[in-house]
Parts: C-alpha cells; structure tokens; sequence
C-alpha cells in the first residue's frame, strides 16, 4: 500500500515539474519582440539649434529617430514605412541655405538609402532579428554623420566670421603696452672704431687705378722721347 502512494507522489511532482517548463517556455520571448539598445546618435551642438529651427522635416526625423534607439525588430519593420516617409522629406524639402554642399547631400541620400534597405526587409519573411538590428545601427550612424556635417558647417562659418570681422583683434597683454610718453629720448653714439668694409675696397680700387694712370702717362712719355730721337736723326743724316 505504502507503495502505491509512493508511486502518486512521484507522479504529482513530476506532472508539477513540466507545468513548470512550459510557463517559461511560454514567458521567453521571440528574439524578433526583445528590445534593442542602440548606441547614441550625436546631436547638433546648442549654440547651432538656432540655425535649423526653421527646418520642420529634419526636426520631425529627429523626434521619429528616438523610438530607434531602444526598439525591437519587430517595431522597427512595422515603422520602416514612415520612418522612410519622413527621411524621403528632407530629400524634398528646402533645407538652410549654408547646408547646400555636395558633401551634405550625400550623407542625407545615404540614409534615405538606410532607411528604404529597412522599409525592404519588411517584405522578407525569413528575415533575422539580427539583421534587422544591424540596419537600424547603420540608421543611427548615417544620422549621426548628418548631424557630425551640419556642426562642422556651421563651426566652419562661424570661425571665418570671426576672421573677417573688422573689429576682430589680437588682444595685446598690458605688460607689453608701450606708452610714447614715457620713453625718454637717447642721443644714440656712433661707434667710431667700426669701419664699413666697403670704403677700404674703394679706395684700394682708386690706388689702383692711380697707378695704372702713372705708368700710361710714362709709357706715353716715353714713345714721344723716341719719336723725337727718330727725327734728330734723320735731319742729321741729311
């Protein structure tokens, strides 16, 4: 008989131990509903907000980017469609003036391509959570490098702001101020014992030339004692 319960008892626990497995095989979510952390995308610096108020589409993709950053797979399919929407009117619409480089737009064409590659994995049924993932990080970062693009602009503007300004000046330390009126007026004495190298070659050029003059002057001396020694002669002779 003790037996018997025995055998009841181990049959109830066991029964009791896969209720239990199967409750947690029903709690584990799908790896497609957990939720993603994504790392933080970089943002336009305060003292630029201002430039871009005016921008209503790029202010709207702002706010829509913000679910990204903590979402599912699941989620991030189901709003590919309008997060491509938004993405495709910035693309469309007037941005600020100072934002129209090639470089801008090519960082903003590179994540209307993210985002429509996301909005076409929608339509893969044996699409990975994983890969899905993977997509809306590329998301982030081609935001995050439109963001890095418009604060290098405008930091760009700014400084050649600065330069070009007329009343833009170095400021000069006090300790290095000079006051005229203080400075007291010192004869300055010539140091005599200098020479200039250049007056003793000129006169050893003169010297030269000197001589040079005295020994023509000889040598003509001479040829005209000749000449008159050469007709003596001959008037004696005849």
């Amino acid at each position: 008989m003790k037996f018997i319960y025995y055998c009841v008892f181990i049959l109830l626990i066991s029964s009791c131990n896969d209720d239990t497995t199967t409750a947690k095989k029903v709690v584990d979510k799908p790896e497609a509903s957990r939720v993603k952390k994504h790392k933080q995308v970089s943002k336009i610096q305060s003292k630029f907000q201002t430039d871009i108020d005016t921008w209503i589409e790029y202010e709207n993709l702002t706010i829509f980017l913000q679910q990204y950053l903590s979402i599912s797979p699941n989620d991030a399919l189901n709003n590919s469609r309008e997060l491509n929407d938004i993405t495709k009117s910035i693309l469309d619409s007037v941005n600020p003036q100072f934002l129209e480089t090639v470089a801008f737009k090519a960082r903003v064409n590179l994540l209307y391509n993210e985002t429509l590659r996301l909005y076409d994995m929608s339509s893969i049924p044996a699409i990975k959570a994983t890969e899905v993932n993977n997509q809306v990080a590329n998301i982030l970062n081609a935001f995050s490098s439109v963001n890095f693009k418009i604060n290098t602009i405008l930091t760009q503007s700014e400084l050649e702001q600065n330069i070009t300004e007329p009343d833009f000046k170095r400021d000069i330390p006090e300790n290095l101020n000079i006051n005229s009126s203080n400075i007291s007026k010192v004869p300055i004495k010539k140091n005599l014992s200098i020479r200039k190298p250049k007056k003793s070659i000129k006169s050893e050029f003169f010297k030269k030339s000197k001589q040079t003059l005295m020994l023509e002057e000889e040598y003509l001396e001479e040829k005209k004692n000749k000449k008159q020694k050469i007709k003596a002669k001959k008037k004696k002779d005849s």
